[in-house]
């Protein structure tokens, strides 16, 4: 199995993040994020974020104008109403116009990267950074509170709207008061967890690097159930009618029962999973660094699989009839399918 790259590139980029949480420039060592909404396809990649139209990819803005190799977007971008929020590795949050990629505000007292986008909760802005912090805002940008935990935060918060559930390189699961950021709980995760955690009916569940996979009480951070799994856990669960669907770093797409965390299912795809699948009708869809898309049905059989030149890190998107792939070290960094994995457009170099 292709565990090896993988391996490489976090390294690299605890590396990076561990020397360099507090500069402004630095290479690239992450990979693209991507928003799907009904009219445009938000892509943050290298200097610049990209608005495509959805329908047919051509492009309707982008920002800034004249990218720059100091001020890199690769977080996703996140939707509320007409603001677009966007997130930088040169420590800016900014909100623009969604529909003319207009700068409307930008905030900047972080001194870290943004490594994954904010999470919006009652109207209030959750980003977290490398410098340790989780940064509070309202819709205008203003700082509302700030909570510092003991190492860099890489992942998107989770939350019910009265307390914020979150991970840090410090090795610990926080869960703080949401309008307050006080700390209610914290507990031990035994290892490095950069994935987001899920909150569904008063459980938490999230995976490791030591491919750990947990189940916290939401309430109280009592550890339910713990199961281990072929590789490092990098994203988020889908929980469908019981089950958690997950991929890994060993390339394995894991099928847990969500209430003891029993193995239901291992399913093989040869490359490592970092990415979150996405929910469709008839299963979930996988990408992996083998530049593989792959369609799972509910029970774990294979229904399709389409190729494609590079490698998938990032999250497949879905909306309705239409799945948005980003590939790393490709001709075509953003493909558009059909949810039969028969391409529709793509964004990149034109032949």
């Amino acid at each position: 199995m292709k565990i090896r790259r993988i391996g490489l590139i976090l390294l690299f980029a605890l590396l990076a993040v561990t020397l360099t949480a507090c500069s402004r420039a630095g290479q690239s060592n992450s990979w693209s994020g991507v928003l799907v909404t009904e009219d445009y396809v938000y892509y943050a990649g290298g200097s610049q974020v990209t608005a495509l139209v959805a329908d047919s990819g051509n492009v309707a803005w982008q920002y800034p104008e004249k990218g720059s190799p100091q001020r890199l977007f690769y977080a996703e971008p996140v939707l509320i109403g007409e603001q677009l929020i966007v997130v930088d590795y040169a420590h800016q949050l900014t909100c623009l116009n969604a529909k003319t990629g207009a700068e409307t505000w930008k905030f900047t007292q972080a001194e870290g990267r943004y490594i994954d986008s904010p999470l919006v909760v009652n109207n209030m802005i959750l980003a977290p950074n490398t410098d340790y912090s989780l940064y509070a805002l309202d819709l205008s940008g203003n700082l509302v509170w700030e909570f510092k935990a003991g190492h860099a935060l890489w992942a998107r918060p989770a939350s019910d709207g009265t307390t914020v559930y979150f991970p840090s390189m410090d090795k610990y699961l926080y869960a703080l008061d949401a309008a307050t950021g006080a700390l209610k709980w914290k507990v031990a995760l035994d290892t490095t967890t950069i994935s987001r955690p899920l909150l569904e009916n008063g459980v938490l569940y999230l995976g490791n690097l030591d491919g750990t996979f947990f189940a916290f009480n939401a309430e109280d951070g009592t550890r339910i159930w713990q199961q281990k799994v072929g590789g490092g856990v990098w994203s988020q669960p889908v929980l469908h009618e019981g089950k958690l669907y997950f991929g890994d770093q060993s390339g394995r797409i894991n099928i847990l029962n969500s209430e003891n965390g029993k193995s239901v299912q291992q399913i093989e795809t040869d490359a490592a999973i970092v990415g979150t699948g996405a929910l469709l009708d008839e299963g979930l869809v996988f990408g992996n660094e083998d530049g593989q898309v792959i369609l799972v049905g509910f029970n774990g059989e294979r229904l399709w699989t389409r190729s494609f030149d590079g490698s998938i890190y990032a999250s497949p998107e879905r909306l309705g009839n239409r799945l948005v792939i980003s590939l790393n070290k490709s001709e075509k960094p953003l493909i558009a399918l059909d949810t039969n994995g028969n391409e529709n457009w793509y964004y990149g170099k034109k032949k």
